[in-house]
């Protein structure tokens, strides 16, 4: 029986403390209130005096409380803030940038378990604390900031694409000096600031400094670049220390080469100038090419224009009219991994003589030719650069 006696008694405490009993302070008779204050001091971050002209506000759920400001000591009271509600400080002043700091909910300290009043919900608290901000005029901009873009190969075309700088940090200025410890406002507006994100060209962009918060630390991020994956800067910007910043753009991607040629088998000399395809090189490469070549015409038109050949009865060759045709009758034909290039005299010499024959045929421009992976337009490389010993031209024999 004493067993069962314990039992009961405990189950009675539990329901005195749980609130189930009459008259012991049900759900419905709770009438814990707990309010917090602030006190405290804005500052003119720049300079550090005192701001005395400002309003304080103070906002949770769907209530806004004004707070009140001596404009002789510039001491402000704000208040009640109920418990456990997160909250936020705005501070508005002329001349001064936007202030909002956000802020978790503050719990109401624990009575001692000694006290009648342990049960904390239905204990009443004030808690009054003191925290300062400092707010920054809007005449402290930093200067504009110059940011360029590097492709690996300095030759290639600059890069056009996209940049973006978002706020990773507190202006790197904001004191954190209160007067009791470190309860110090800050301002989570300055690292809510509009992320900048912005078109550019020719490997370069300019952001001016209205656009930027001083002090505030950003990433720089750059992508929507041919040929480029996104790519993050591996070091960040400070608004107001820096006024110019290098993005360096990289792949993964091999340097395209050269497995093998048939420039040996190529023949031409003694052929009639009436032959249809003759002087036949393949060069195979060890991947997907592309030509690169930026000149008009492209690849193909250098071919032709760099192609010399002479007959045994002195023939001239067509003179190039549009970069769309290849008069002196040349061919330049890319296939996966190969590129193959040959002749047809039949179509490359002014007039024709019968009987006529080829005495030399070369291929020139081979360093105007460019060549690259497909899809990595910072890649090209001269097709004279990837052949063994660098030809000026190639002669057919």
């Amino acid at each position: 029986m004493k067993g069962y006696g314990r039992k009961v008694l405990a189950a009675v405490a539990f329901l005195a403390v749980s609130g189930f009993i009459s008259g012991c302070g049900g759900g419905d008779e709770r009438a814990g209130n707990h309010q917090i204050w602030f006190m405290g001091s804005i500052f003119n971050g720049a300079t550090g005096a005192v701001v005395t002209d400002y309003q304080i506000s103070l906002t949770y759920g769907k209530t806004t409380v004004n707070g009140s400001v001596d404009m002789m000591t510039g001491r402000y009271t704000l208040g009640p803030l109920p418990a456990w509600n997160d909250y936020a400080v705005s501070v508005v002043s002329y001349g001064y940038r936007t202030f909002n700091s956000y802020n978790a909910g503050i719990s109401p300290p624990t009575p001692p378990p000694a006290s009648q009043a342990s049960d904390v919900y239905n204990a009443s608290t004030t808690q009054t604390f003191d925290f300062d901000a400092y707010v920054f005029p809007d005449s402290v901009q930093p200067a504009a900031l110059t940011i360029s873009v590097l492709k690996p190969d300095t030759t290639a075309t600059p890069p056009s694409g996209t940049i973006r700088l978002r706020p990773i940090s507190l202006p790197s200025i904001q004191d954190q000096t209160g007067s009791v410890g470190n309860q110090v406002w800050a301002n989570d507006q300055d690292i809510l600031a509009s992320v900048i994100n912005r078109d550019f060209a020719d490997g370069s962009i300019m952001i001016e400094g209205s656009a930027l918060v001083y002090g505030v630390t950003y990433q720089v991020v750059v992508y929507n670049v041919e040929g480029f994956q996104p790519i993050t800067a591996t070091t960040n910007v400070r608004a107001g220390f820096q006024e110019s910043f290098t993005v360096n753009l990289s792949t993964t991607a091999a340097p395209l080469t050269l497995v093998s040629n048939t420039i040996s088998s190529c023949r031409a000399i003694g052929a009639s100038t009436t032959v249809s395809n003759t002087a036949q090189i393949t060069f195979t490469f060890s991947g997907p090419v592309e030509d690169a070549t930026t000149s008009q015409g492209g690849g193909a038109e250098a071919l032709d224009n760099g192609l010399t050949a002479s007959t045994s009865m002195f023939a001239a060759l067509k003179t190039s009219a549009s970069t769309l045709i290849q008069e002196r009758g040349t061919s330049f034909m890319i296939g996966g991994n190969q590129l193959a290039i040959s002749w047809n005299a039949s179509t490359a010499f002014q007039t024709q003589y019968a009987g006529d024959l080829i005495t030399s045929v070369s291929y020139g421009n081979l360093s105007s030719i460019m060549l690259r992976p497909a899809g990595q337009p910072t890649l090209a490389r001269s097709l004279s650069s990837m052949i063994p010993n660098t030809p000026i031209s190639i002669s057919c024999q």
